[in-house]
């Protein structure tokens, strides 16, 4: 059998650096959709004969074992087998000849995929199998076909710590967990060197078990397709496959090599309207777009990281809010804008809306976090009067006095704010504008001062709750296509009680400010932070937020090098680590 067949020049326009362009960008834009069918290419570069090769040699072996002349078989093997008499060389007849026993046999092949190292081994995966490694830990690679025997796809994988169900018989398929619930899966069509069942020979190669080929039609027909170092010669049932897709939902890339290309695969090629890519071989192309889509991944992220607004629009107001009767000694604000919200475009907040709105709002860390501080020894914020005890903050209720219409919502949590630790949720639309406004404001009037840590974890959690809790819970009353905008925090200590009456205050009496270092001028009553954002924040999201938040805030009040003291408080803020022993 000739590895040889005609061979087509790909002209120039097709090949350009635009193609890639698209299909980095696609597999940016897309991930998940694409599957990737890797043929000997891949192996060969590696040093990993193909599956042919090693029947050939399997045939050397066996005429040298017979006594025949080495020259006879050197160059054409297979010529010599069929000038005997006999029937086509199958690698499963041929291993059974040579080897008498299943180790023998495993010995034997397993000086071809995977020598020792006194044979030359082991055979590493090459530059790109790790880059294709990378798209698939990435998420944006679920599927790889191969036709190699050798396992450098897995080991690349398991690198990137990425453990692959593994499809490589019939069996297998019946057991499989389905593709859209695996994080990857490698389909070895061909099957695996050390099991039984290797597809290679033409006759093998003709038709696949129905099991295998329904899978192939799936993959074939949901995912896209990206053809690295795959000739389409002899894996004539894997080429009906590719042919046999019928719905074809995402685009077809095919690469060459130095722009030559097989007439079996130029006829795939123009069956899918595929896409070619010239290229200089496996490993240049995956590594280039495997560093595109890196590329993009940075971009984006620097798009979506929160960019500062030097104007806050939400300011906690000196006037005493709706639903307290004093301003506490501190207030700790999160607000949260969302829009484009035209009032044409909302809905009505019904009693379904307030059901799911205060079942959130219970179940919130951050009123987790506000009952187990409950219990610290309460202040008075009115001027002359004795704090109350400390009591349970209870459940979310309506505000009272406050304003519920079927535009806005308002709920506290805890008592009127005269002593201890009270919290008011208001949501809703506020003044003209196409937006919809989220504001928490947490009051402390306690007898000691919060640390700078749980300062950040009130925020942290009040911002995971307006931007993402709350938006989630009323998601019938705003348009589809409303989003968080901006977010701002605040820290204010009002020097009145909310009752014409004056008192001393000011943040270095309510937060331990000392992890800041020495600051060069008075605190005074305020900071405040404020950023555009692009989606709601996670709890990790958030902590970076308020990270850069106090971060900006210290540097504003006059505070020169904050950064190691809030190291520590960034420290505490993220959530553990489930892949440390210790829960760090």
């Amino acid at each position: 059998m000739s590895e040889m067949s005609p061979l087509t020049v790909v002209p120039a326009p097709t090949a350009g650096v635009d193609t890639r362009v698209a299909l980095s960008t696609s597999l940016h834009a897309a991930p998940g959709v694409y599957a990737v069918l890797v043929g000997s290419g891949m192996s060969s570069a590696a040093g990993i004969p193909t599956g042919w090769r090693v029947v050939q040699d399997l045939i050397r072996k066996i005429a040298l074992a017979e006594g025949v002349d080495p020259a006879e078989v050197e160059e054409h093997p297979e010529q010599w087998w069929a000038s005997r008499g006999r029937l086509e060389p199958r690698y499963d007849t041929l291993m059974r000849v040579l080897g008498p026993t299943a180790a023998i046999r495993h010995a034997l092949v397993r000086r071809y995929f995977d020598p020792s190292p006194e044979e030359g081994g082991p055979i590493r995966p090459t530059e790109g199998h790790m880059a294709l490694a990378r798209l698939v830990a990435s998420g944006r690679i679920r599927v790889v076909v191969t036709t190699n025997f050798d396992r450098l796809i897995e080991r690349a994988l398991e690198e990137v710590g990425i453990s692959p169900q593994v499809i490589a018989t019939p069996a297998d398929v019946r057991g499989m967990a389905p593709l859209a619930h695996a994080r990857a899966t490698v389909l070895k069509v061909n099957g695996d060197y050390a099991r039984p069942g290797l597809r290679n020979t033409p006759e093998e190669l003709e038709s696949y078990p129905a099991a295998l080929r329904r899978l192939l039609r799936q993959v074939f027909d949901e995912y896209g397709l990206l053809v690295v170092g795959w000739s389409a010669d002899y894996d004539v049932a894997l080429a009906d496959a590719v042919a046999g897709a019928r719905s074809r939902r995402y685009p077809t890339y095919w690469t060459t090599y130095g722009g030559h290309i097989r007439e079996s695969a130029q006829r795939l090629v123009a069956q899918r309207g595929a896409a070619v890519i010239d290229t200089a071989g496996a490993d240049e192309f995956l590594a280039d777009i495997a560093e595109r889509v890196d590329n993009l991944d940075r971009v984006a992220a620097r798009q979506s990281r929160p960019f500062p607004m030097g104007m806050q629009r939400h300011r906690p107001e000196l006037a005493k809010p709706t639903g307290w009767a004093a301003i506490p000694l501190l207030v700790l604000r999160a607000a949260a804008t969302i829009g484009p919200a035209p009032s044409d475009d909302l809905g009505v907040l019904r009693k379904a809306d307030r059901d799911r709105l205060t079942a959130a709002l219970m179940s919130a860390r951050l009123t987790y976090w506000l009952r187990e501080l409950s219990v610290m020894p309460p202040a008075s914020a009115l001027v002359d009067h004795e704090p109350a005890g400390v009591t349970p903050l209870g459940s979310w209720d309506p505000t009272p006095d406050g304003y519920q219409t079927t535009s806005q919502a308002t709920y506290r949590l805890g008592g009127d704010a005269s002593s201890g630790i009270s919290a008011l949720v208001n949501f809703g639309v506020f003044g003209q504008g196409d937006s919809v406004l989220v504001i928490v404001d947490t009051g402390f009037s306690l007898a000691h001062f919060l640390s700078l840590w749980q300062a950040a974890q009130i925020l942290r959690d009040a911002l995971v709750l307006v931007t993402t809790t709350v938006p989630d819970s009323v998601r019938e009353f705003l348009p589809p296509n409303a989003g968080v905008l901006e977010v701002e925090v605040h820290l204010a200590t009002a020097t009145n009680d909310g009752n014409q009456r004056s008192r001393p205050n000011d943040l270095g009496k309510r937060i331990d400010l000392e992890p800041l270092g020495p600051p060069t001028r008075p605190t005074g009553s305020s900071m405040g932070f404020a950023a555009r954002i692009s989606e709601p924040l996670s709890e990790r999201a958030a902590s970076d937020l308020v990270f850069e938040a106090l971060e900006y805030m210290a540097l504003d009040a006059g505070f020169l090098d904050p950064g190691s003291g809030l190291a520590l408080v960034r420290d505490g803020l993220l959530p553990p680590n489930p892949l440390r022993k210790d829960g760090q």
